[in-house]
């Protein structure tokens, strides 16, 4: 009999993650607001503009995160497979169940997400969504999701900036914070004061439209990263081998146009770890290259052509993928969430 596939970190999975992530949220930059006051007359003093911060800006990735994942949708949305990645994440059961509702597309309507937590996304997270909404857009996502819950959206305004509890069952609750233009910041409430902290350090930094978030910015060419700096205990328990923290990369491959490709690295407590792991990863991958439901579906190739070298207490892993084959996993994925039922 044959072994499951084993769990490892794909491609797929970068945009899959931040996805489900993102069920928890939902929201947008409000209106310009008017100016306070009149433009002084002749006679008049203008008051003094507060002095701009000093230093690099502040991040809403907190000191304790250990997990960071960055997803740049604008590249997703750009390529082929824009359509199959955006019919997995409609798909997926709790997309339905906490933004379905809202009208909100992610791989339509945002261009760079960013999540961040101290242990799982699923937990404490924060969410930096950079997006191509309206602020009428926003609100009447929020106004759908309420009605869809039996409520009414109360917005408030909390250190100059519009908040509203998301009308969505999730735990821990989250608030959507309208942090600047063309961007929102999803968090939960023990973290809100933290985060208006941030949004108030970007506000006085930015100048129109830009990007302030230090965590937003991704090389040219990167389409997504995960970060992991401590592997949490489910993590464990379900991957043999598994490394003590990870990074994983995927980028346009710049020497096969067409392709993806993706780097990991795992991080082991010292050498002889590492090289159990890549002993251990090289067998699956041979044995799964021969697979002949993986040869069916056309996926052989790029495990067959994956390397998997250990150096030191570090675990190196690179794969390239053309298109066609990731729309072929997208969609075993999605035929696998749609069993599992969420």
């Amino acid at each position: 009999m044959e072994t499951p596939m084993p769990r490892r970190a794909s491609p797929w999975m970068l945009v899959w993650i931040a996805a489900v992530g993102l069920a928890a949220c939902g929201g947008e930059a409000p209106a310009p607001r008017a100016a306070a006051a009149d433009a002084p007359t002749a006679g008049d003093e203008a008051a003094p503009e507060p002095a701009a911060p000093v230093g690099p800006p502040r991040s809403y990735v907190a000191d304790e995160d250990t997990i960071v994942v960055r997803v740049d949708m604008a590249r997703v949305r750009a390529s082929s497979i824009s359509s199959d990645i955006g019919s997995l994440v409609r798909s997926y059961p709790t997309w339905q169940r906490l933004l379905g509702r809202s009208g909100i597309d992610p791989v339509r309507d945002f261009d760079r997400v960013l999540v961040s937590a101290p242990t799982a996304i699923t937990d404490r997270a924060t969410m930096v969504i950079h997006h191509r909404l309206s602020g009428a857009d926003v609100r009447e996502a929020v106004l759908n999701m309420a009605v869809a819950e039996g409520e009414q959206p109360a917005w408030r305004e909390v250190g100059g900036f519009d908040v509203v509890d998301w009308p969505a069952p999730t735990d821990p609750p989250r608030v959507v914070i309208l942090s600047g233009p063309s961007e929102f910041v999803v968090t939960t409430p023990d973290d809100l004061e933290r985060v208006i902290a941030v949004a108030s350090d970007h506000r006085a930094r930015r100048r129109g439209d830009e990007t302030v978030e230090p965590a937003l910015v991704l090389e040219d060419g990167t389409v997504a990263t995960v970060v992991a700096e401590e592997m949490s205990e489910y993590g464990r328990s379900r991957m043999r081998h598994a490394p003590e923290a990870f990074e994983v990369v995927l980028r346009d491959d710049a020497e096969a146009e067409g392709h993806l490709r993706l780097r990991a690295r795992g991080t082991y407590a010292d050498a002889d770890a590492a090289s159990a792991a890549a002993r251990y990863y090289v067998t699956q991958r041979n044995e799964y290259a021969g697979n002949m439901m993986v040869r069916a579906v056309g996926l052989d190739r790029p495990l067959r052509e994956a390397t998997i070298e250990a150096e030191g207490n570090r675990l190196d892993v690179t794969a390239a993928f053309t298109e066609e084959e990731i729309q072929r996993v997208l969609g075993l994925v999605a035929l696998g969430g749609l069993g599992a039922g969420g």
